[in-house]
Formats: C-alpha cells, structure tokens, sequence
C-alpha cells in the first residue's frame, strides 16, 4: 500500500471501558463538512446502539479548535444551489444523533468552538472548556443564523436574553463568560479538557446505567413540556427506575453499608 495516498479518518472513536470517545480529526480547525456531519450522525447512532457503551466524549484534534464550524467559502455555492434547507436538515440530524444517544455525552472543547461547531457542543449533555477557549455564534455577520438547532437550544441553556446576544452581536466570548452564563459546566487548564471529560465519562459509566438513561430523558422531556406533564412522565419513570436490579442493589448496599455493585440493569 502506498502511505502518502492514504487518507486520515475525519473522525475516530476510541474505547476504554465503557466509555466512548469521539474524536473530529479535519485539521487544522475540524471544519465540518457535509461528509463529517454524516460520519458524525452515523458514530453516534451506532454508539447509542452498544449496551457496553454507558458514557461518550466528544472532542476536537489538535490544540486549535474543537471546531470551527462550516466553511464560509462554501456560503456562495449554497445561495447558488439554494439548498439551505437540506443544509440546515442534515444539521437537524446531527443534533438529534448526539442528544437522543442513549448515554450522557461530554463535550471537550480546547480553542475555538465557533458557529456550527458550537452548536455541535450544544448537542452534548454537559460541556467543559479549557482556559483558552473562545465561542462565538457569528452567522449574523454573513446575513444569517444559527441554523442546525442552535437557535433552539442555546436559550433553552443560557436562558432567553443571553441567547439574544450572542446570536445578535456575534461577538465571541472567552472560557469564563461561558461559565458564568452556564453554556459550560466547568473550565479547565489549557490541555486537560479532554482528559477532564473522560474522567466524567468514566464516573457516569459507573452510575446505573438505567437510572441514568431515565434522568437525561425526564430532563429533556421536561423541558420543553408542560409542568404537569412533565411531573406525571416523572411518576412514570421513577416506578421504572425502582423496579430495576440496580435499585434493589443501591438499597441493599446502604443497608449493608457497602458500595454498591451496580450491574447496569
């Protein structure tokens, strides 16, 4: 085989334990193209899938970028082909991949998260930032949106006001303002963030797997759902919470003043 022909994956996952890590490898800014959504989609249909998988990470190659979204020059070829709306659907089918994955998934961002790929970590269930991160939703300054699920999602985490702004102003926002805001749930020295995530990866992939499952659903049900419905939803999966293995080992390991020895069923 010729080696100087062969062509780097544009995403890798790598296993340890039970614990998933997705990896965007189109450097050096992991632009996501229209082939990496798909290989993104697919990884993360396929990873909700495997019973042995019980948390994923997400992040970025490289030290510059988790990503810095699409491909501004590829906008002139978009009007011309007026096909937005497919761009925008195949988007959609991203963030319905990662955020209905079977499992909590950590996002990782070292450097910049920028437009699309901003709204990739949006996707992810909770989000940690080194130090040196930058984010911004910059779309309105080329005439446009956010537009594959971030202008629904970002003021479902940061609140109504907060979203205005950042897709209003485009301005970007350093590591800080996104814990302050709550678009990030931890910042980290510069370097560890993907360390950081696999370390919270591999608690959560240590919790009951069941119990786990049944509160990312309740929580995203939830929250889009009126109060009632969503209590009586939460009636529901609490009996089906305890009628679990794992349920009936927490109470014996407390009694027994162990820990408990979940089997994940």
């Amino acid at each position: 085989m010729d080696t100087d022909h062969v062509v780097p994956p544009l995403l890798t996952v790598e296993h340890a334990g039970a614990v998933a890590t997705v990896t965007l490898r189109n450097p050096p800014l992991n632009i996501l193209t229209s082939e990496l959504k798909d290989l993104i989609t697919t990884t993360f249909l396929d990873l909700s899938a495997d019973e042995g998988v019980r948390a994923v990470v997400l992040t970025g190659g490289g030290d510059r970028a988790f990503s810095a979204g699409a491909n501004l020059k590829e906008f002139p070829e978009r009007i011309r082909l007026g096909n937005a709306y497919e761009v925008s659907k195949q988007g959609h089918r991203v963030s319905e991949a990662v955020r209905r994955c079977r499992c909590p998934v950590v996002a990782a961002v070292d450097g910049l998260a920028l437009g699309g790929g901003l709204e990739l970590a949006l996707f992810a269930d909770l989000r940690i930032a080194a130090r040196r991160s930058t984010f911004a939703l910059p779309e309105v300054r080329r005439g446009v949106f956010p537009g594959t699920s971030g202008s629904q999602l970002l003021p479902r985490i940061v609140g109504a006001a907060q979203a205005k702004r950042l897709m209003m102003f485009g301005d970007p926002i350093d590591a800080d303002e996104a814990l302050r805001i709550g678009l990030v749930d931890l910042v980290v020295d510069d370097g560890t963030a993907t360390t950081q995530a696999q370390k919270w990866g591999g608690t959560l992939a240590e919790r009951p797997a069941v119990a786990v499952r049944l509160i990312k659903r309740l929580v995203d049900t939830g929250a889009t759902a009126p109060l009632e419905v969503g209590l009586e939803y939460e009636s529901q999966l609490f009996a089906r919470a305890f009628d679990t293995a794992d349920a009936a080992e927490g109470a014996a390991a407390f009694l027994e003043r162990r820990e408990p020895d979940f089997r994940h069923e």
